[in-house]
């Protein structure tokens, strides 16, 4: 049959019901918060301005994969039909970077491949290193990423707790950031290593259970609790460092300033390039010496925060 084809590259969301809640609350965030952050003046020659009261560190993540686009030094083509090029072919690398309102780049390493894990020891060195960085003494950190499974990923399910004593229990201890962006946590087994049940989880919760009620009842009425809602292991981190972790509305990739750094980095690279991995990681660091040099975070922080003022 002839229908549409659900299987395109790219979808436009941008006006998605929850993707417009996400980007207003993201907007608002910033604008009500904007006397907190490093902020960029309108002249010629771009300049910090300094916040005033409980200076914040913004700091911006994000993962692109590089492609060398190797080919041979020659090729059959047919007279007047020149086939068409796939620049994504040969070997690739994948790179894991930060942009920050007060150093440029920094560089958080560069592999086939990163999953959650590797994600979040990459943010846990980071985290530790924080501390020991003489400019960032009395500052707050707030940091972004995008929507990506890699940074989005959560431990527990409500779905994944049974209603009897001694049943499934995927984890054993439940923890979660209450409303002051503290850890908590509560344990999921008993003195006796029997686990417990959703009911006693959610007393401990201190969540009100009508009498007699039923499972999927039961499901519903801590869903709303802090312990239980979509909070990523990366937030979880970041919470023991007294880090914040926002993530970028989807669809919007100018809502996060290191989206152009690939942009440079990329530019930079295809001028440069012969097409072979080697030179590729080559390349890299040099696009990122270029990026400093000009001085071009300085332009994508501005963009910034015109785009959310705006």
């Amino acid at each position: 049959k002839f229908t549409a084809n659900s299987s395109r590259p790219y979808f436009l969301g941008h006006e998605r019901e929850d993707v417009v809640k996400h980007r207003q609350e993201f907007v608002k965030y910033f604008i009500e918060r904007e006397q907190h952050f490093y902020t960029i003046t309108n002249d010629a020659v771009p300049q910090w301005r300094i916040p005033t009261t409980a200076p914040t560190i913004l700091l911006c993540h994000d993962e692109s994969t590089y492609k060398c686009g190797e080919i041979t030094a020659k090729r059959w083509i047919m007279p007047d039909n020149v086939p068409f090029y796939n620049k994504g072919r040969g070997r690739s690398i994948m790179c894991s970077d930060l942009l920050n309102s007060a150093s440029a780049a920094i560089a958080l390493g560069g592999d086939n491949y990163f999953n959650n894990q590797s994600i979040l020891n990459q943010f846990k060195r980071l985290f530790q290193l924080l501390s020991f960085k003489k400019e960032y003494k009395s500052h707050n950190f707030l940091c972004l990423v995008d929507n990506s499974r890699t940074h989005t990923a959560a431990e527990i399910h409500l779905n994944d707790f049974g209603m009897r004593p001694g049943t499934r229990c995927p984890v054993d201890k439940i923890e979660y950031i209450d409303e002051n962006n503290k850890k908590q946590t509560i344990e999921c087994y008993d003195d006796d290593g029997y686990s417990k049940i959703l009911l006693a989880i959610a007393n401990e919760l201190n969540v009100f259970v009508p009498s007699k009620c039923k499972l999927n009842d039961l499901k519903l009425l801590p869903s709303q609790h802090a312990a239980f809602k979509s909070v990523s292991k990366l937030e979880k981190l970041a919470a023991e460092y007294n880090i914040k972790i926002i993530f970028t509305p989807k669809y919007h990739c100018e809502t996060n300033p290191i989206e152009g750094y690939w942009c440079h980095s990329k530019q930079y690279i295809r001028k440069h390039t012969i097409q072979s991995f080697q030179k590729l990681t080559t390349l890299m660091p040099e696009a990122k010496a270029n990026f400093i040099q000009k001085q071009v975070h300085l332009k994508l922080f501005r963009r910034f925060w015109r785009t959310e003022c705006c």
